[in-house]
């Protein structure tokens, strides 16, 4: 197996900003209170960000991944550039 390939138990956890402009990936180096700027389902208050935890940015914006792919700004389908232009084509008459 080259170094490439990728094992088939092992899955591509790769996300890709949907529309990336403004958007920047940030790591959460410090232990002060920062919070997500969207809420978890069926609760009422804003969830920490963790020490060590990946999230995304856009001007004051914070978002925790499982939040920025709940609202569609990050996806794991690598080829998502294509498929959504191929939804937007009008059909051939």
């Amino acid at each position: 197996m080259s170094e490439d390939a990728q094992p088939p138990d092992d899955p591509d956890v790769r996300l890709y900003a949907i529309h990336p402009e403004g958007w920047q990936a940030r790591l959460k180096t410090d232990w002060g209170k920062e919070f997500c700027f969207l809420q978890n389902p069926d609760e009422d208050f804003f969830h920490h960000l963790m020490f060590g935890e990946i999230y995304i940015t856009n001007g004051d914006e914070k978002l925790c991944l499982r939040c920025a792919h709940r609202r569609n700004v990050i996806t794991t389908d690598r080829l998502n550039w294509q498929h959504r232009a191929n939804s937007q084509q009008k059909p051939i008459v």
